[in-house]
């Protein structure tokens, strides 16, 4: 049997496709309505990819808190700030984001990197993130954790 490509009059249909593909992903983005408050603090090394995790967090409703480096991170935490959820980057100027979870945090940890090895992944889990994600983290990724933090 043939496969047959689309001719130029059936191109509607593709785009079409496309259409329902952005539809899902912006209910995705819409239907979550978090009930509680949330807090939290996004360490990235990188002052853009820190504003543009933080700019997906605050539609949400989350309030955020953004620092370039793991030893920051940690002075937040020793005077006492609570956060319901650590987004962090692996590799951190002043402290390691694998270096973390040893100073006794117990909130949720979304561990974010570029490098996707499987090494990678590995040591970020037993550093003791709950969860590891390729950059970039998009709303697919980030919406269940923020229904599990909101009990939904």
């Amino acid at each position: 049997m043939a496969t047959t490509l689309p001719s130029s009059d059936q191109a509607p249909d593709q785009d079409n496709w496309d259409n329902e593909g952005l539809e899902h992903k912006r209910q995705l983005l819409t239907e979550i309505v978090l009930r509680n408050t949330m807090i939290t603090l996004v360490v990235d090394g990188i002052m853009t990819r820190r504003v543009l995790v933080q700019g997906l967090l605050r539609p949400y409703g989350v309030q955020t808190l953004g620092v370039d480096n793991g030893r920051d991170a940690v002075d937040l935490i020793a005077f006492g700030v609570k956060f319901d959820l650590i987004i962090i980057e692996k590799i951190l100027p002043a402290l390691n984001g694998l270096d973390i979870r040893e100073i006794g945090v117990c909130c949720k940890m979304l561990g974010v990197t570029t490098c996707s090895g499987e090494n990678e992944r590995q040591a970020f889990l037993a550093a003791g993130v709950d969860v590891f994600i390729e950059k970039p983290l998009d709303p697919e990724h980030l919406v269940p954790i923020l229904r599990e933090l909101d009990w939904q």
